[in-house]
This record gives structure tokens, sequence and C-alpha cells, in this order.
């Protein structure tokens, strides 16, 4: 993908993660797994490991009815990581370990 697609496809998330977490305190369970669940579809469609990871981490926390802090920092660190640029296994894992510092 050229570089200028790269950036509309990040961008495209960043809009949709801060979508999401407008949503978080009026949204219902469904609908925000639903817009988690499309975040981690979009980045699985374009190899972004990273936001994919935190998205599937996401939905399981939406899921569970949680709606504070956590899920809130956790759509910041998905923003930082489509902010990133990086997106290997590696770069997913370190950004695992930031969620799970950040969150516990």
């Amino acid at each position: 993908m050229q570089q200028d697609g790269m950036k509309q496809v990040r961008a495209d998330l960043c809009e949709r993660i801060d979508g999401l977490r407008a949503a978080v305190p009026f949204g219902t369970v469904a609908g925000l797994c639903d817009k988690a669940s499309d975040l981690r579809h979009l980045a699985q469609r374009y190899q972004l490991r990273p936001i994919a990871d935190l998205a599937w981490k996401l939905e399981g926390r939406l899921a569970r009815g949680e709606r504070g802090p956590a899920v809130i920092d956790m759509l910041s660190l998905m923003r930082e990581a489509s902010e990133c640029g990086r997106t290997d296994a590696q770069a997913a894992t370190a950004w695992a370990a930031a969620a799970s510092v950040r969150l516990s």
C-alpha cells in the first residue's frame, strides 16, 4: 500500500477510536463491542497488529460491561499505537505490555 493510503487508514482508525471514546458513556454493550470489533477488523485487514491486538483486549473489557478509566486508557493506547507507525510482532508485544502495565 502506498504511504498516502496507509496515512488515510491510520487517520480512519483514529477517527473511529475517537468516535468509540465518545460513545463509551452512553452506548450499549453490543454497540460498543461492534465498534471495537470493526476497529479490530480494519486493523487486521491492513496488518496493523498492535492496534488489532489492543482492540481485541478492548472488546473483552467492553463485553464485561466496563466503561471506566481502563477503557478510556485502552482507547488512548490504541490511538498512540495507530500513530506510532510500527506494525511488527515486537511492536504488538510492546503495546500489549504497555496495556498490562498501564491498565493494571
